[in-house]
């Protein structure tokens, strides 16, 4: 995600500052869930971003309230410094640039596997078998999507896997008409 040069910069400062200090695992959770509440309630991003007569007290009553427990203390600096340096428009991308790095020099993968009904256990096993192949640890959201009709769908950063009877149709259909297309 281009997260533009002002959220990175931000975000590597404070992606530094954790690392000296020690304090990246709740940060980094802490800033995930702030990313997901954001982006279901454009309310609370406009609370935060958009609206410069909203005090920075208030503005960090917001964010502990969306987190629903106490802000980590280096990231209530964090936002008082964005704060004080009139760049809280950029709050939701220094985030994202943040959660990035973050994984980047934890080595994290974070992806999501769909099955067509739920399978217990799955999400769990696959962590595991990627996680001991790549090296990396590996985050799995699970989904179910039953247009698939069976098997999976895997993404993980830019990689996806479609082992789906729905995808092995398309792959299928897409084979029968290049064959009945050919000129003999």
């Amino acid at each position: 995600m281009n997260t533009g040069p002002i959220a990175h910069r931000y975000a590597k400062a404070l992606m530094k500052y954790v690392q000296e200090a020690g304090a990246g695992e709740k940060l980094y959770s802490q800033a995930c869930v702030l990313v997901l509440r954001m982006q279901d309630l454009r309310q609370l991003t406009d609370a935060i971003e958009k609206h410069p007569e909203v005090s920075l007290e208030r503005k960090l009553e917001i964010l502990e309230s969306a987190l629903g427990e106490p802000m980590a203390d280096a990231l209530r600096r964090f936002v008082a410094l964005v704060y004080e340096h009139k760049r809280i428009e950029h709050f939701e991308r220094m985030l994202y640039s943040f959660i990035e790095q973050y994984r980047e020099a934890n080595a994290i993968m974070v992806g999501k596997i769909v099955t067509a009904a739920p399978v217990a256990g799955l999400k769990e096993r696959l962590q595991a078998l990627l996680s001991e192949k790549t090296g990396v640890s590996v985050l799995l959201e699970e989904g179910v999507n039953p247009e698939i009709l069976g098997g999976f769908v895997l993404n993980i950063d830019d990689l996806m896997m479609d082992a789906s009877v729905e995808g092995q149709f398309r792959l299928l259909r897409r084979e029968l008409i290049d064959n009945n297309n050919r000129i003999v």
